[in-house]
């Protein structure tokens, strides 16, 4: 229970420090109203935040001042939905600074595409691909050490497997 209560305090805090809420002024009072949560679900890789913004309160928001959501949840979050209700899931570890590539591994998830490429791993573990048969064009760029040459070669060893 006290967890939980601890958790909502910082989502209060992410709002406060993103300056998302509304601003009441009853005289020479001033109050803030914050997103209503729905629902803190703790568990030990992530944690998940379900609320809905109050109306009057833009939810383009969330995407502007996602910044400052991750200066006080951390800087692994994801945030989901639409219009009024929203999720906000904190993941407890970030990704691998080095992947393996495994052909074996992706095969399953690239056999139906006409021109797969893995790119990489989500959060969960899960490889994440590209058919580039539905790209009609595509711009590799980034700075020295980005990884483009990287990137090319995991293109070219899909491709020759």
């Amino acid at each position: 229970m006290f967890e939980k209560l601890k958790l909502r305090g910082k989502l209060i805090k992410a709002f406060r420090t993103a300056e998302i809420y509304q601003v009441i002024k009853r005289g020479d009072r001033t109050s803030y109203q914050f997103p209503k949560i729905h629902q803190i679900d703790h568990q030990n890789t992530y944690t998940r935040y379900a609320f809905s913004l109050l109306n009057g309160i833009d939810p383009d928001l969330l995407t502007k001042k996602r910044w400052a959501l991750r200066q006080v949840l951390g800087s692994n979050i994801e945030v989901n939905g639409n219009l009024k209700n929203f999720s906000i899931t904190v993941h407890h570890k970030s990704l691998p600074k080095m992947l393996n590539y495994s052909y074996q591994t992706i095969h399953p998830h690239i056999e139906k595409m006409e021109l797969p490429v893995c790119i990489g791993q989500d959060i969960y573990g899960n490889p994440v691909s590209w058919d580039f048969a539905d790209l009609e064009t595509l711009l590799i760029s980034g700075e020295i050490g980005a990884g483009k040459s990287s990137l090319m070669r995991v293109i070219l060893t899909t491709w020759v497997k």
